[in-house]
C-alpha cells in the first residue's frame, strides 16, 4: 500500500510540475512574436507566477523518485540510474538556459531581476532594438529537446524498464 502512495504522489507531483511549468513553456514560444514592452513584461511575470508550485512539485517528484528504488530494491537496474542522470541533466541545462536568456531579459525590459542568487530592483528598460535582438537570439530547439524530449525518455524508461 505504501508503494502505491509513493507512485501516486510521484505521478501527481509530475503532473503538478508540468502544469505549473506550462506558463513558462507557453511564454517561451509566444515571446518570439511580441514587440510590445508591456506584453513582454506581463509574459515574463506570468511565467514565474507559479514558480514555487513547480519547484516544490519537482522536489517532491525527485524525492519520491529516489525513494521508490529503495522500497522496490531495484538500484541495480540501469534504467533507474539513466533516469536520474537525465533528470539531473535537464535540471542543470534548464537552469543554465534560464540564466542566459530570461534572467537577462527581465533586466532588459525593466523588471526586477536576478544576477547569480542576488535580487535587484528594476532598472530603466533597454532600447526596443536590444530587447528584440535578445528575444530573437533565444533558441527554442534545445528547450524542446531537453525540456520535453528527455523527460519523455525518462517516462519511457519508467514504463518499459529496459534491460
Amino acid at each position: 500500500m505504501f508503494l502505491r502512495w509513493l507512485i501516486f504522489i510521484h505521478v501527481l507531483s509530475a503532473i503538478t510540475f508540468f502544469l505549473g511549468h506550462g506558463a513558462a513553456a507557453a511564454m517561451a514560444f509566444q515571446l518570439r512574436k511580441e514587440t510590445s514592452l508591456e506584453r513582454i513584461q506581463a509574459m515574463l511575470d506570468l511565467s514565474v507566477a507559479p514558480l514555487m508550485v513547480y519547484l516544490y512539485a519537482f522536489l517532491i517528484m525527485g524525492i519520491t523518485g529516489l525513494w521508490m528504488p529503495f522500497v522496490l530494491k531495484i538500484w541495480n537496474q540501469y534504467w533507474i540510474w539513466a533516469s536520474i542522470v537525465l533528470m539531473v541533466f535537464v535540471m542543470i541545462w534548464m537552469g543554465m538556459f534560464n540564466n542566459k536568456t530570461y534572467k537577462p531579459l527581465r533586466k532588459l525590459v525593466g523588471l526586477p531581476y536576478m544576477e547569480g542568487n542576488k535580487q535587484f530592483p528594476a532598472v530603466e528598460p533597454a532600447s526596443e532594438d536590444e530587447i528584440i535582438a535578445h528575444i530573437r537570439g533565444i533558441r527554442l530547439r534545445g528547450l524542446v529537446i531537453i525540456g520535453y524530449g528527455l523527460p519523455m525518455v525518462v517516462l519511457w524508461l519508467m514504463v518499459f524498464k529496459p534491460g
